[in-house]
């Protein structure tokens, strides 16, 4: 149960981490752990003939999930080779799509991080183009104090007086 538990942590760090290549790291790690043990403890179960002892059958199921395959440990009955068969086609797929997991969530942390600096840089544009507008109102409305003056008793405006 404990490897169970720590697969599930591996992958919980994951989740709340992906873009963290240490985390991606040890989910990886860990499957690849319970891979080699699921898969020696079945070859040592179901095929004492070519694996009497546990170590025997870890050792035979890491070179197969590894693609090594030293050749020191095979199996020889059919139990066993579907075993190794097995374990080949899990480990390769699921490194596989793990590699996959792992690159697209690196691509997106960096396609959020990308969004979050454009959106940085436009919120400075726009604050640079509010206060350009702002200055040129300002200017437009000195513009039309100096154009228009007010008549003081209608409330009314009228142009300035050129006789001066």
């Amino acid at each position: 149960m404990k490897l169970g538990g720590a697969l599930h942590r591996a992958q919980d760090r994951f989740a709340a981490d992906p873009a963290s290549v240490k985390n991606a790291a040890l989910l990886m790690i860990a499957i690849t752990v319970g891979i080699v043990l699921v898969g020696g403890m079945v070859v040592w179960v179901f095929d004492k003939q070519d694996f009497p002892d546990l170590g025997g059958a870890l050792w035979y199921t890491l070179q197969t999930v590894t693609t090594v395959g030293y050749g020191d440990k095979v199996p020889t009955s059919g139990f066993g080779r579907v075993v190794g068969a097995t374990v080949m086609v899990v480990a390769v797929a699921l490194i596989a799509i793990l590699t996959a997991s792992i690159t697209s969530t690196f691509v997106e942390a960096a396609q959020r991080r990308r969004r979050v600096d454009d959106e940085v840089e436009e919120r400075a544009s726009a604050e640079a183009l509010q206060q350009s507008l702002d200055q040129v109102n300002a200017r437009l409305a000195a513009i039309e104090a100096l154009l228009v003056v007010r008549d003081p008793g209608s409330g009314t405006t009228a142009p300035p007086d050129d006789r001066s």
